[in-house]
């Protein structure tokens, strides 16, 4: 049997030992990692070729014309130069140039990466040439600027003259056009009778208007007339006298008269009897008087209908005989101002026709006067630089890339010290159990030993996770939950309430709308703990919200949701509502908060699942604390979480 004490000192040496060799080689990784990443960095950093630049500066002018247009022209035109400046064909030309002159050889490709130019201040343009022979950058740059101020130079003339002379000819065909086209206008007026272009000024229209004002005057007096004897049928049918108006006078004086000798006679027959009456002369002269108006009143009144009739009837046949005779007048000159519409018509179209020819030659003639003037302003280049030989690279940049190479080195070599650290961990956690020094005999302490061992690592983890899990859910109180659905949006207040209610945080991407009963306000979750949840009237308030813009077969929460993007969700609330650490407050916290809720009321631990779903077993033994004595079936447990 092996001395305990002489055991124990070997094991520190041997563990001695051990940890200086570990040292050793973590030392050996760290700096052997560092030199040889510094190295190649190095090697690559200095090993780079040099590059060179060249530049020229020219200014585009032109002679100012006033105007607030003058300042963007002048602009536009320095960017379509920029832009000619790096074309193929310009390039070609200098490929061309350089390969005869100075028996530099390249190709447009080439160039196209060496040769750059920048637009600066509106009017400068700085050429630059890059590349790794300093020498030959001089001669590729003043051959690109001298191809470019001469291809400039023939494009300008070549556009200008040409662009006058095209646009003068344009004119003078437009100027010759236009005037036959006011001949021909002329000439149709004339022909047609056109006067004017409005309608009322020419004269068969105006006879039309007049003929209809004339027409409607007669059917109106007709109309009149109609009426004048209609009324007379009906006074002949009911045996009325109808009084001419000229008459009316003289036969109402009579009926006047007739009138106050009947009201005497009326008086006189009161005071007299008729015997006396019959003998009085002068009675009997008032009775003779009216014997003879009332003669008088028939005969004129008689008279005065005779004559009314035979009027009215005359003049009722010359109303009719007049709007007659204008209807026919009417008809015949409507068709001649038919025909003169159309008439009128082409002579608006042919006016219509000369005015855009009109137009055009305006504009025909702004546009020579801005070539002419754009002719006494040519553009011109300055070279205000002229290309040199560069003395000094660009880049690169040796001394910063050293630098950041050692910096590189040094966060490889930590890279490298943390792997191998790491490994040599795995390797001894593997080796653990394989260290004991006992007595070769005791195979029975040593098997007890070890399932003490393994019995005691076993609890410390489960007291871990328990730990960790306590650690990481935080439990949320009633009004912190009132504060997180008041400030959430109508998603947030959907992800609260239904995990609030019993629903798995893995159940909530799989809800689809078919799923809630709004009338009974449930919920049916499928799956391996199929269930049916008892919801709040809020969460069927919000899902109908949703199914207004949803199938019923589409999930509650939109399809580009994540897990993580709602418990941002939560979180967000938890910021509006001000509560405390709102980074803590997650769908984690929000269910741990629920299982805390069940398990206070005394639910059983094996009911749990039941209600709220899958749980995980380690997770599970944190609520058998918050059991209390008294268990509960499920019918008698409240499953929505207080919120208000």
């Amino acid at each position: 049997m092996t001395s305990p004490v002489y055991q124990t000192q070997n094991i520190e040496l041997d563990s001695n030992i051990q940890n200086e060799i570990l040292q050793t080689k973590k030392w050996k990784v760290l700096i052997g990692t560092f030199l040889f990443v510094l190295i190649v960095s190095l090697i690559l950093v200095w090993t780079r070729e040099n590059i060179f630049e060249s530049k020229a500066t020219i200014q585009f002018s032109a002679t100012q014309i006033s105007g607030a247009e003058s300042s963007s022209t002048l602009m536009i035109d320095s960017l379509q130069n920029q832009q000619r400046l790096t074309s193929n064909r310009i390039l070609a030309a200098v490929n061309h140039s350089i390969r005869f002159n100075y028996g530099i050889q390249s190709n447009v490709k080439l160039l196209s990466e060496m040769l750059s130019a920048e637009l600066q201040s509106g009017q400068i343009i700085n050429l630059r040439a890059t590349g790794s022979n300093p020498e030959q950058l001089k001669p590729i740059l003043s051959a690109w600027l001298e191809e470019y101020l001469k291809a400039f130079g023939e494009e300008n003339d070549n556009n200008n003259t040409d662009s006058i002379l095209r646009l003068s000819n344009m004119l003078m065909a437009l100027e010759e056009k236009i005037s036959q086209q006011k001949v021909a206008l002329i000439t149709y007026s004339q022909d047609k009778d056109i006067v004017s272009l409005e309608r009322n000024e020419n004269k068969i229209l105006n006879k039309v208007n007049s003929l209809e004002k004339l027409l409607h005057a007669a059917e109106q007096d007709y109309l009149n007339q109609q009426e004048i004897v209609n009324r007379i049928n009906y006074a002949e049918k009911e045996n009325r006298l109808i009084t001419h108006p000229e008459d009316e006078a003289t036969i109402a004086t009579i009926r006047q008269n007739i009138a106050k000798i009947e009201n005497q006679l009326s008086e006189l027959s009161d005071k007299y009897t008729r015997k006396y009456m019959e003998k009085d002369p002068r009675i009997i002269s008032m009775q003779n008087s009216l014997l003879n108006l009332q003669e008088q009143f028939k005969k004129e009144s008689l008279l005065s209908q005779s004559i009314f009739v035979k009027e009215a009837k005359n003049n009722l046949l010359v109303a009719k005989s007049k709007v007659s005779l204008l209807t026919e007048q009417l008809d015949a000159l409507s068709i001649k101002a038919q025909a003169f519409n159309h008439r009128l018509k082409e002579y608006v179209r042919l006016n219509d026709s000369l005015d855009k020819l009109v137009a055009q030659a305006q504009s025909l003639k702004d546009s020579l006067l801005a070539q002419e003037m754009l002719q006494v302003g040519r553009p011109q280049f300055k070279v205000l630089e002229y290309p040199f030989v560069p003395s000094y690279p660009i880049a690169p940049n040796n001394k910063r890339d050293s630098l950041i190479s050692v910096l590189i080195a040094a966060v490889a070599s930590l890279i490298a010290l943390f792997l191998f650290s790491y490994i040599v961990r795995q390797k001894q956690a593997s080796t653990v159990f394989s260290n004991y020094t006992v007595v070769p005999n005791d195979m029975s302490d040593k098997r007890q030993l070890l399932h003490q061992q393994e019995a005691q690592i076993s609890e410390n983890q489960v007291l871990l996770e328990q730990k960790f899990a306590m650690e990481s859910f935080r439990l949320l109180s009633a009004g912190e939950c009132h504060k997180l659905v008041s400030f959430a949006s109508k998603q947030g207040k959907l992800v609260i309430l239904l995990v609030l209610s019993g629903v798995n945080i893995k159940e909530l991407l799989a809800i689809k709308l078919q799923d809630v009963d709004l009338e009974k306000n449930t919920l049916e979750v499928n799956g391996a703990f199929a269930r049916n949840i008892v919801l709040s009237p809020e969460v069927s308030v919000l899902t109908a919200d949703v199914m207004e813009y949803k199938n019923t077969q589409d999930n509650i929460f939109d399809e580009d949701y994540s897990l993580e993007e709602l418990s941002h969700l939560i979180t967000n609330s938890a910021h509006d509502a001000a509560l405390a650490k709102p980074e803590g407050i997650s769908l984690e916290s929000l269910r741990h908060t629920y299982l805390t809720f069940l398990s206070e009321q005394g639910i059983k631990l094996n009911d749990l699942e039941k209600i709220a779903g899958y749980i995980n077993p380690a997770q599970l033994s944190l609520y058998r604390k918050n059991s209390i004595n008294t268990q509960l079936e499920n019918t008698e447990v409240r499953t929505i979480y207080p919120t208000h």
